[in-house]
């Protein structure tokens, strides 16, 4: 998480990759930790997806055959909810990278009142 802030880029390896091929300038982007359960954002998308900038960027085993596709990402101010799978269950075993409308709207009023991320 600290490097997508201070790189201002998210990411997507391997198998996850496609999905960042999808993503439009403009779009908004959260990020959700599986392993702490927090998610912050919002952040929106700079970039179009599947811009290859770092290879096995962001990984704890670094792959250096593996292409990161990467978003570059602007924001103004980043909230953060912790235990966000509790509130939110549907983060918990997504089907795709993409949120419906109302789902993103459901998030987005949350981090409104959560608080500030700091990084």
């Amino acid at each position: 998480m600290a490097q997508c802030v201070s790189k201002r880029l998210f990411t997507c390896a391997d198998s996850k990759k496609e999905a960042v091929s999808t993503i439009k300038r403009g779009a908004v982007l959260f990020m959700y930790n599986p392993e702490n359960r927090t998610l912050v954002g919002p952040f929106t998308a700079a970039s179009e997806g599947a811009k290859r900038i770092e290879t096995g960027a962001w990984r704890s085993e670094i792959d250096e055959h593996s292409a990161s596709e990467n978003i570059k990402l602007e924001w103004e101010n980043l909230h953060i909810i912790s235990d966000a799978n509790e509130r939110f269950p549907f983060l918990v075993n997504p089907e795709k990278c993409e949120l419906s409308t109302l789902k993103v709207q459901t998030l987005l009023d949350a981090l409104k009142n959560a608080p500030p991320y700091k990084g």
